[in-house]
């Protein structure tokens, strides 16, 4: 009897985790197909269209921020170093690069965690030895040009924590500004407790 109710108790308790935990993570899901038929509508989405070299990497919490040397650009306003975002999950489309290897790269303005662009496992980019992608964006976009000299060059440290600079920048001043009132309150409280009494 006793070893029954021990089975018992085991099975139990191994239902209880198996209901308690987390379930699997869905898979990425893409409406086109890697270099498919119809990779040329698939590039005309980006919002901007590069090729460049993955110089720098900068993760911050489930983000990754690459620093681009750009050579060429097929579409959007480009400077010479720009950054992208994604996610490190693959499960969240995330997509890598690795660095020092030259990308074709296609990117989107959605959810950019502080850069100018993000890109995602879903869209076109991949190395720019692909010919069949390159020859796709200029279909789409037209001849590739020089980056865009007016663009203000931007590395992957200068993205992804402007918030938090913000908001300390504003407590040191607001912290300042609290004691130099501070300070003026108790000078006039002294100089009005003096008046009352001419005896000091």
């Amino acid at each position: 009897m006793r070893w029954l109710l021990s089975i018992l108790a085991v099975l139990g308790l191994t239902g209880a985790v198996s209901l308690s935990a987390p379930g699997t993570a869905c898979a990425c899901s893409c409406a086109y197909t890697p270099d498919g038929p119809e990779i040329v509508e698939q590039v005309s989405h980006a919002a901007s269209a590069f090729a460049g070299t993955a110089a720098a990497m900068r993760v911050d919490g489930d983000t990754a921020y690459y620093e681009f040397e750009v050579h060429e650009v097929f579409r959007g306003e480009v400077g010479a170093t720009t950054v992208v975002s994604s996610s490190v999950q693959g499960s969240a489309c995330g997509r890598g690069f690795e660095i020092g290897t030259e990308y074709l790269v296609f990117t989107s303005t959605y959810d950019t965690q502080g850069a100018p662009w993000a890109v995602e496992s879903c869209s076109a980019t991949t190395e720019s030895s692909n010919t069949r992608t390159r020859d796709a964006a200029v279909t789409a976009f037209g001849p590739a040009r020089p980056p865009e000299r007016q663009v203000g060059d931007i590395g992957a440290d200068d993205v992804g924590r402007p918030l938090w600079w913000g908001l300390g920048a504003t407590v040191v001043v607001v912290w300042f500004v609290v004691l130099v009132v501070r300070q003026r309150h108790l000078a006039a409280e002294e100089l009005s407790r003096r008046r009352l009494d001419p005896a000091e």
